[in-house]
């Protein structure tokens, strides 16, 4: 089972950007979402996704840019 703690640590410490936007408070949400509801590495991404096709600027290639984020933490929440 994963650990909302360490899933959040994880994320806080990811320094990449998204098209000039910084993806941790999508991750954060889409984590905890996913944590809440049981859901996978899947369930993960397409949160992401939806977030990222929300944003003001949509971000372009978002399934692209979501399989790179969730690969930086894929182990790290347990």
């Amino acid at each position: 089972m994963a650990n909302p703690v360490k899933c959040i640590r994880t994320i806080h410490d990811i320094s990449d950007k998204v098209q000039g936007n910084d993806p941790r408070g999508w991750m954060k949400e889409c984590a905890t979402e996913t944590l809440l509801a049981g859901g996978d590495g899947d369930a993960f991404k397409a949160c992401l996704v939806k977030k990222m096709k929300t944003t003001r600027n949509p971000i372009h290639n978002p399934e692209v840019h979501a399989e790179a984020l969730y690969t930086k933490i894929k182990g790290k929440c347990s």
